[in-house]
């Protein structure tokens, strides 16, 4: 059997366990089907306006789906502004043909399958949010097309730019020529919880620029061009992206790089996350020298399930992966996680940085393609693991 036969029959093996993975956590027999706790979940009827808030309707947007709404948005989140008021997008398709900022405002719409912002300009459509306390519920983001990705944020989905006590949530996000959630400039206190990302051409959800305790949980993130979910620190930035909590989230779903991902920072806690069919390692932890990234402390990797990543047909990553090829990693530990169907090895450590302590403690590693591990370097410390 050569490489690629194999790597098909696996993918199919790992579709099947990760079929019976989503059953077994509620999610229905079909892929494409969430239960109601989901973000996924259609909503069976429209959020109503909440009390004293401000609807878009009331200053001119109209949800057609053709008329520009921009300057009703923009109208109606200043008066918001000014009397401490939340903004309310009702039922219906509101066509914006630029960025919008929210600026310590809050905005919600009537669900995420009712309400639909559609950005019209693929080169600038992103929602920001800026200040403090900020949010953006129940409602759907796309664009009408995507630009070329360069990585500008202005054609992210949702750009963070250092706001602190913020919230994204059940936000349905489709396509983006960069990122769908960008956080950024030393955010601060956020959660993002329970949105569905998918077809970015860039990450759907990256933290960056030294933010701090940010939750994410409980997002399905799928077909990525790059990282479902990454925390990334750079050398340049004023300080490591730290405490960090990626909880509950479902990602991978043909996602073109890693799963979930630390490439640099301190105090990030990956915990009881389905990470399944991504080109690359389903969990990426490393310091890379052609990014200019952080080194990588405190990291803990528990309870998650790891099914049939590694698929690209030229690669070598395993389910599982800590890289340095420069700084240092130290202090990251693996506990009852379920590592299966690789397309590759189960677990990797390897690179010619300074890999430390790495604890892996009560995982199941099984149905690899390749070996079971593959430890090149660091201290390895191994306890009461199944299949290693």
């Amino acid at each position: 059997m050569n490489k690629k036969t194999m790597r098909q029959g696996l993918k199919v093996t790992a579709l099947a366990a990760f079929s019976a993975v989503l059953i077994g956590q509620g999610f229905g027999a079909g892929l494409g089907t969430f239960p109601t706790s989901r973000a996924y979940a259609a909503e069976a009827s429209a959020i109503p306006q909440p009390a004293g808030s401000l609807s878009v309707k009331s200053y001119g947007a109209v949800g057609n789906g053709k008329t520009d709404s921009l300057k009703a948005f923009q109208k109606t989140i200043q008066a918001a502004k000014k009397q401490g008021k939340t903004v309310y997008v009702p039922a219906g398709n509101y066509a914006l043909s630029d960025r919008l900022a929210l600026d310590g405002v809050k905005l919600s719409g009537a669900g995420s399958e009712k309400t639909i912002l559609t950005s019209t300009n693929p080169e600038s459509g992103s929602i920001d949010l800026r200040g403090k306390n900020s949010s953006l519920k129940n409602l759907a983001h796309v664009y009408q097309t995507t630009g070329t990705r360069d990585g500008s944020d202005s054609k992210n989905s949702v750009t963070v730019l250092g706001a602190s006590n913020f919230v994204i949530q059940n936000v349905r996000i489709v396509g983006a020529g960069t990122a769908g959630i960008l956080v950024r400039d030393g955010a601060s206190d956020g959660v993002i919880s329970g949105n569905v990302v998918k077809s970015t051409k860039a990450d759907g959800i990256h933290i960056t620029g030294g933010s701090k305790r940010i939750t994410v949980a409980n997002n399905v993130v799928k077909k990525t061009g790059d990282d479902t979910i990454a925390v990334v620190s750079y050398l340049k930035d004023s300080a490591a992206v730290s405490q960090v909590s990626i909880r509950g989230n479902s990602v991978g779903y043909g996602a073109k790089a890693r799963g979930i991902s630390v490439v640099g920072g301190n105090g990030i806690a990956i915990d009881k996350n389905t990470i399944n069919n991504t080109e690359m390692a389903g969990i990426y932890i490393a310091v890379e020298s052609n990014w200019g990234t952080r080194d990588v402390k405190n990291v803990t990797v528990s309870g998650n399930t790891v099914i049939g990543t590694g698929t690209r047909e030229d690669g070598d990553h395993p389910n599982v992966l800590v890289f340095a090829d420069s700084g240092s990693i130290d202090e990251v530990s693996f506990t009852g996680n379920t590592i299966s169907n690789s397309a590759n090895a189960g677990v990797g450590v390897w690179g010619n940085g300074n890999i430390g302590d790495i604890y892996f403690t009560s995982n199941q590693v099984k149905n690899s393609a390749n070996n079971a591990t593959i430890f090149k370097s660091g201290e390895i410390h191994s306890q009461s693991n199944s299949g290693f």
